[in-house]
């Protein structure tokens, strides 16, 4: 059975929107991260749900412009916790400034990342 719950939530610099489809749950970030400020609300979130068993993680950054080593930290401590929990972290929709990040640190040889967010989702089945 799949459930589905949207939830919109922001930071300073940064919108979100939670959307749940048991047993993935997706997270599509609006704005840039580039302080400990613009992920707080979303980094309480996301490990508030690894720890209800929702470690089948999606970021679809279609709208995230910007981001720094703040953002990739946040990306990475929650990779390795997914994992931990033998689950995964997938990213989606990458473009632009937030493409060539991941592209220039080798980053997209660590994360899988699909096209968008229909394929992130099979990647779990």
């Amino acid at each position: 059975m799949v459930s589905k719950e949207t939830k919109k939530k922001t930071d300073l610099n940064l919108q979100f929107e939670i959307d749940i489809q048991d047993p993935v749950i997706i997270y599509s970030l609006k704005g840039r991260i580039t302080s400990e400020i613009d992920y707080e609300t979303l980094e309480r979130e996301v490990f508030n749900h690894l720890n209800q068993n929702y470690f089948r993680v999606v970021f679809d950054l279609e709208e995230l412009t910007h981001t720094n080593s703040m953002g990739i930290g946040f990306f990475m401590r929650t990779l390795t916790k997914s994992r931990i929990m033998g689950g995964e972290l997938v990213l989606c929709n990458i473009q632009g400034n937030v493409e060539k990040i991941f592209n220039i640190s080798k980053l997209d040889e660590i994360y899988t990342i699909c096209e968008n967010q229909t394929e992130a989702i099979n990647h779990f089945k």
